[in-house]
């Protein structure tokens, strides 16, 4: 709130995100590739989980970059609208 009282309204980020997520799911995938090798040696460890683990950060990368995509365009979508509507008086 301002001195005043009056709420500012907020505007969106102009960062969406999706390449972040992107990159870190790239990477969970590159982990879970470079430990499937190893997966004997990591089980004789007791370290089999780091290979589900991987699995699980690529999978909600996955999920991750769908729903950021789906903002990034939906905010795209809304943007020029919002744009039109405030300069009118």
């Amino acid at each position: 709130m301002s001195v005043t009282g009056e709420r500012r309204q907020l505007e969106p980020l102009p960062y969406d995100g999706v390449l972040s997520v992107r990159v870190g799911t790239v990477l969970w995938f590159v982990a879970l590739i470079v430990m499937l090798p190893f997966r004997g040696g990591l089980r004789a460890d007791g370290h089999l989980w780091w290979i589900a683990t991987t699995a699980v950060g690529t999978l909600l990368g996955l999920v991750g970059v769908w729903s950021t995509t789906r903002r990034r365009n939906r905010l795209r979508r809304q943007l020029p609208t919002a744009r039109t509507d405030q300069s009118q008086p």
